[in-house]
């Protein structure tokens, strides 16, 4: 569940104490999405960082507080303000659904990462699946469930569990990623996104229609 992922500066200068920082995370990130997490040891970030381990620790005390960061820095602003949720804000009706369904779709083909990043998460119950369920995941569900309760009262959806709609909707586009990314389908399907996410919202809106 991410938006457009910010990017590490790449300098020839010291790095300051959040560049090294934002450097960790990102290498950290990859090896966790390439190897999972009881594959990859500090060591090894360390190693790929080129520093030593008493650097990661130093910004991170904490193993939690480096798995934060990668939540961050996949799903938040500058500010640490959740990024999808701040361009819905924006948006009415249909837009809300078809931006939404954009931005996860084309954010999970160009990298698929923090899928396998969640995805093994997931599988060996690391901490940080629950840590991005309870961060970010929920924030953006019950976000989605305020949109769909508007619709309602606005007679455009009809009398419907506003939660298991909004799980509905980020089910049916979070599988196609997932098929597509991880389980490889997208090497015997390909559809151009804009298909696909008008395929998507015309399903739930018409599920969803007032009759």
């Amino acid at each position: 569940m991410q938006a457009t992922k910010r990017t590490v500066k790449k300098t020839s200068k010291r790095m300051s104490g959040e560049e090294r920082k934002a450097q960790i995370v990102k290498v950290a990130s990859d090896l966790f999405a390439k190897k999972g997490f009881k594959g990859t040891t500090t060591r090894e970030i360390a190693k790929k960082a080129g520093i030593s381990e008493a650097v990661i620790f130093r910004h991170f005390a904490k193993k939690e507080d480096l798995y934060d960061a990668i939540i961050d820095f996949h799903c938040s602003d500058e500010q640490g303000e959740p990024m999808l949720i701040a361009i819905l804000k924006e948006k009415k009706g249909r837009e809300v659904f078809s931006t939404l369904a954009s931005i996860l779709i084309e954010e999970h083909q160009k990298d698929p990462s923090f899928l396998r990043l969640f995805t093994y998460s997931a599988i060996e119950k690391h901490r940080l699946s629950d840590m991005f369920i309870k961060k970010r995941a929920l924030e953006l569900i019950e976000y989605l469930e305020t949109r769909i309760r508007e619709l309602i009262r606005e007679g455009v959806f009809r009398q419907a569990d506003p939660a298991l709609a909004a799980r509905a909707f980020m089910g049916m586009v979070l599988q196609y990623s997932i098929a597509q990314e991880i389980y490889g389908l997208k090497k015997y399907f390909t559809r151009p996104n804009e298909a696909a996410v008008s395929v998507f919202v015309d399903i739930f809106f018409e599920g969803m229609r007032r009759r």
